[in-house]
């Protein structure tokens, strides 16, 4: 049996693991109600009363657009959120090169 040197920092050690700066943008006004984006992002989605969902603690920034800076550890949570949402009113921005990473 071979010796495997596996990373013991794998996701395992919070304090090595790289954390993402996002920026989620949200338009409200074309939710679709689908809930994909809850499905894929419990931690920063929700649906309301509607069933529309709602970009938890987030700014409105114009009337039904909400925007959130995310720091996180699973930034696969909140692209998946923004990548599954059916009408495509979700965008994440990666703060540090400032590029558009979903959807």
């Amino acid at each position: 049996m071979t010796d495997i040197n596996l990373d013991k920092r794998y996701e395992h050690d919070k304090t090595t693991r790289k954390v993402f700066r996002l920026k989620v943008v949200y338009n409200k006004n074309k939710c679709d109600a689908a809930g994909h984006c809850v499905l894929s992002d419990p931690y920063n989605w929700v649906l309301d009363d509607e069933f529309r969902a709602t970009l938890i603690d987030s700014t409105e920034v114009m009337p039904g657009v909400f925007e959130k800076i995310v720091e996180t550890t699973e930034p696969h949570l909140v692209i998946n959120a923004a990548k599954t949402c059916t009408p495509r009113v979700i965008a994440v921005i990666d703060l540090d090169t400032g590029k558009r990473i979903a959807p």
